[in-house]
């Protein structure tokens, strides 16, 4: 206990110090008996966080008020993501004008329930490698989702918040560094595998808007690639279309709250909507997704960056992404020219997801691709016929 019998959390200043650094905030490059001082690049403030923090105390208080004028938050938001665990939310939502009360058909909820696990079950598994038909559940898949909790509706027509707890990411210190130059590389801190899970999701939403609900026309066979590329597979389809084809039901919405403390969040993925009027192109994927076959896994991967490094010499670079390989996360680099080493300061600055298309080589630091700048964003906007 401190004094006046305030309770001294010894785990407090690891859980300040991994948000900081996830939310951009750069390390003290010393630390002294009492602390360090935190600093931003976009601001000259800079955050002192003492060693030991003694929660609601002066130096707790000051920390959280200091975090919230500069996210534009709350305080009490802020130091309710500080004291609590690292979780990914899922916002699920059935709407109807007709709905009542904040309420639901029974027939209607149970499907958007038993919907919904399943596509975030179907996520645990694409996550981990791709799949049109998902013959067996991943089993470290479902190890992923086992702490998943379902949480009290809000208001709102019917929303049913899922929550993820994810392995927070610890503080990288090549990741604390400044970018100054375009050409100091940039080293990203590992993506938590049940921040792949949800991101997975979002990403196979709003992929399935963006090719097959935003055209409102007859979906080409030709986009079940870049569908199932981004972790769409038959099971999460169908499971869509179940709670779309209910009477009760007018659109579908998942919106996105990422924890700070799992790393930064993906870029784009706040929320997709579906509406029922696109529930029969919706169906006929999941016809096609069932008879198609997925992709040759060894020659495509899908993740987020974890480093982009250039070669003084040559003026070329490699970009190293981390993807599933076999069932776990890894890392395959990709030797890239000078344009799209260029590209790639970019999508890494974005936190986009990209893709490798190449076949691979196991070397001695990991995998490597054969092919040269195979490797593009994963695009979720829809190309003009």
């Amino acid at each position: 206990m401190g004094k006046g019998g305030e309770r001294v959390t010894s785990g407090l200043h690891d859980r300040v110090a991994r948000y900081l650094a996830a939310t951009g905030w750069l390390a003290p490059e010393e630390v002294g008996e009492l602390g360090g001082l935190w600093r931003h690049p976009s601001s000259h403030n800079l955050l002192p966080v003492p060693n030991q923090l003694v929660e609601d105390g002066i130096d707790w208080q000051v920390i959280t008020e200091r975090v919230a004028m500069h996210e534009g938050a709350k305080v009490a938001d802020v130091a309710a993501r500080l004291r609590g665990r690292a979780v990914d939310i899922a916002n699920l939502r059935a709407a109807k004008d007709i709905v009542i009360d904040d309420t639901i058909p029974y027939l209607a909820g149970v499907a958007l329930v038993e919907s919904s696990w399943t596509m975030l079950r179907s996520s645990a598994t694409t996550a981990l490698g791709q799949r049109a038909l998902i013959r067996k559940y991943s089993e470290a898949g479902d190890d992923l989702i086992k702490a998943a909790r379902m949480a009290h509706t809000r208001k709102g027509s019917f929303i049913i918040p899922i929550l993820l707890p994810i392995t927070e990411a610890a503080p990288d210190k090549e990741s604390n560094k400044e970018e100054s130059f375009p050409s100091m590389s940039i080293t990203a801190v590992p993506e938590p595998p049940e921040r792949r899970v949800m991101r997975t999701f979002a990403e196979a939403l709003a992929t399935l808007d963006k090719t097959v609900v935003q055209p409102e026309r007859e979906p080409r066979a030709d986009v079940d690639v870049e569908l199932v590329r981004a972790g769409v597979s038959h099971q999460f389809v169908s499971a869509l279309h179940r709670v779309l084809e209910q009477d009760s039901v007018d659109e579908f919405s998942a919106a996105f709250e990422w924890s700070p403390l799992g790393g930064p969040a993906p870029k784009g993925l706040s929320g997709t909507s579906i509406p029922t009027t696109a529930s029969k192109r919706i169906e006929a994927v999941a016809k096609r997704l069932k008879s198609r076959k997925a992709p040759r896994v060894e020659e495509q991967f899908v993740g987020p960056i974890r480093g982009v490094e250039r070669d003084h010499d040559a003026d070329t670079g490699r970009v190293s992404v981390e993807v599933a390989h076999r069932g776990r996360t890894t890392r395959v680099s990709v030797n890239v020219s000078p344009a799209v080493l260029d590209e790639a300061w970019q999508w890494a600055r974005e936190r986009k997801t990209v893709v490798v298309n190449s076949r691979v080589q196991s070397q001695r630091d990991g995998l490597h691709a054969v092919s040269l700048d195979a490797i593009t964003p994963l695009m979720l906007d829809v190309k003009p016929s």
